[in-house]
């Protein structure tokens, strides 16, 4: 019975990912999942209370996974080295590795609508994604001041933005899953550029003063 209960919450989700990245939050109705879905309205409604909770849960499916992920790889190079600082690569392939690990084209296509609009209920949605990611955030904001000991903290932050808006553009883009790059070039090499060019960010000269 568990196991049919949790089938019918994913065909909900599944549906509601799906509708909320065509239409967009507005355009898709409760209606319009439940039935792509297949599925009563009062079952939805039985699994999530509304169509908010709804689409949190879809950000839930992909952003819990992905931080699970993040915070294991930095707890392994944490433990790898021991009492000395992590090297730098490993601190930015623990934060983009999982990244390219947990992905979902049609999560990223949702965000960057809700993105574009920028309203009131979209503030929300970014608020919830702000918290969800938070503690994860400062796991690796506190390694980063001993990797990058010659950056502020401020400095750190902004930097380690930086590369989380250039890992959601890449990851929409998503070139090696969708054939725009050669085939001869194997993903690993396009993930090997994306850390350099990470590693390029952090290795530029400081601009703030480390008391900032």
């Amino acid at each position: 019975m568990r196991e049919k209960s949790f089938r019918t919450r994913e065909r909900i989700l599944e549906a509601s990912e799906k509708l909320f990245a065509e239409n967009g939050f507005n355009g898709a109705s409760m209606r319009d999942i439940t039935a792509l879905a297949k599925v009563n309205l009062s079952v939805a409604y039985y699994y999530f209370k509304d169509k908010e909770a709804l689409l949190f849960a879809v950000f839930d499916n992909y952003i819990k996974p992905l931080m699970t992920r993040q915070s294991e790889m930095l707890d392994a190079a944490r433990e790898a080295a021991g009492t000395a600082t992590i090297e730098p690569r490993k601190l930015l392939e623990a934060m983009i590795l999982p990244r390219t690990e947990c992905t979902s084209e049609t999560v990223h296509r949702l965000f960057t609508m809700l993105f574009a609009r920028r309203g009131v209920f979209e503030q929300k949605v970014f608020e919830y994604l702000e918290e969800t990611t938070k503690e994860v955030r400062a796991k690796f904001l506190k390694e980063a001041v001993k990797t990058f000991s010659t950056l502020s903290e401020l400095e750190l932050n902004f930097r380690l933005e930086s590369v989380h808006a250039m890992l959601a553009g890449w990851q929409s883009i998503a070139p090696y899953r969708k054939g725009r790059y050669p085939k001869c070039v194997p993903k690993e090499s396009y993930l090997e550029m994306f850390v350099n060019c990470a590693l390029a960010i952090f290795n530029a000269p400081s601009t703030l003063p480390l008391g900032k």
